[in-house]
């Protein structure tokens, strides 16, 4: 049977032993989830209004110059057409009235745009080096007991395995993009009965809706909590053994249900210890952001560069008024927050390690207990 206590005080003493493991656990606080950015624009909600006795479709917020009659098509399809030409319109309007700010707009939304997909595609590359190069220093820390530079561990990172290993997150996560699909599905189901007018269609559809969509998000998490049980041994699977990545995740597969107990066992440990931690790291935070006001300056010393020359550059391509400071607070707040915010990032990337740590671990000690006991059986 597995030894938990054993495995959690040794990764304990990895993390505070092995300091170079420190930096690429903060490139994965740093990263984790970098390709995965979200915005959205919340809306505040007006009150339904009636005007010459008709009564305004209930979540659109135009203004009065638009014609409403015009949306009254026969399907759903026109009654969308028909807004989206609305809306072009009202945007042609804008930009007549507003020229400077609605082109300036429009740069800052495509600059902000392109940094985001900049950063997310560089913070997905230094994401899995990170994992890669932590999961091979501890292995070979357990094996040898040598404690590797940062370049090594680089190297370590910087190899097809790590690719393999987004490869291997990209499978595991085909479940969550279909419940994604599934809900764009459902959700255009219940817009076009809404724009039907039928009030029965439109019940139907949201009761209906609102059960399928409970139904798809609950398989898929309890999909997603085996299939990231699986993921973290098939990582260490492709790391350490080389292994492909379909054949990686069935090898994963075949070890967890062999040691089923061992590795449900741990995986309730490693909840409970995330719990604990999350608690912990919130009553951190207050003491964290205090010291974050000193490394702030060291972020303003990393900003100040990249902002100046965005301003610079901006300026010369004619950009008006205040506009050239909003660019270049674009580029230069990503280097002042990863500066300002170490002291967090550090603290999480702490975390982090002791996590991979202890999952390398456990799938050493697996692997350990099966030789044992296959050895058993032979001499048997």
């Amino acid at each position: 049977m597995l030894n938990v206590t054993k495995i959690l005080k040794r990764a304990w003493q990895i993390l505070w032993n092995y300091r170079m493991l420190w930096v690429f656990g903060f490139i994965l606080a740093l990263t984790v989830g970098a390709g995965g950015n979200s915005f959205s624009n919340n809306n505040s909600s007006r009150n339904d209004r009636q005007e010459n006795g008709q009564e305004r479709p209930w979540n659109l917020h135009p203004s009065d110059d638009w014609n409403w009659e015009g949306l009254k098509g026969e399907t759903p399809g026109e009654k969308l057409n028909e807004a989206f030409r609305q809306a072009g319109v009202e945007i042609q309007k804008l930009q007549a009235k507003y020229p400077v700010e609605f082109r300036m707009g429009i740069a800052v939304f495509i600059t902000a745009l392109v940094m985001i997909l900049i950063f997310s595609f560089i913070g997905a590359i230094l994401r899995y080096i990170a994992e890669t190069a932590a999961i091979r220093m501890v292995n070979e820390y357990e094996q040898s007991g040598v404690k590797v530079g940062f370049r090594q561990g680089w190297q370590y990172g910087w190899s097809r395995e790590a690719w393999r290993v987004f490869l291997i997150n990209f499978v595991v996560h085909i479940p969550s993009l279909v419940l994604f699909v599934i809900l764009g599905v459902l959700g255009w189901w219940i817009v076009s009965a809404a724009l039907s007018g039928v009030e029965s269609t439109l019940v139907t559809s949201l009761i209906a809706g609102i059960g399928l969509a409970f139904v798809s998000i609950l398989i898929t998490a309890v999909l997603m909590v085996v299939l990231y049980l699986l993921r973290d041994f098939a990582w260490r699977m492709t790391i350490l053994e080389g292994t492909g990545v379909l054949e990686s995740l069935r090898l994963a597969t075949t070890l967890v249900k062999r040691n089923w107990k061992s590795a449900g066992l741990m995986w309730l440990v490693m909840i409970g210890i995330k719990i604990a931690w999350g608690i912990a790291f919130i009553i951190l935070v207050i003491p964290l952001l205090i010291v974050s006001i000193i490394t702030a300056l060291g972020g303003i010393v990393v900003a100040v560069v990249p902002t100046l020359l965005t301003a610079g550059v901006a300026s010369l391509l004619s950009a008006p008024d205040y506009w050239p400071w909003i660019f270049a607070l674009i580029i230069g707040l990503p280097f002042f927050a990863t500066v300002a915010f170490s002291p967090i990032l550090l603290v999480d990337g702490w975390a982090k390690i002791y996590e991979s740590s202890t999952w390398t671990l456990t799938y050493r000690e697996l692997k350990a207990l099966e030789t044992v006991t296959s050895t058993v059986v032979e001499a048997q």
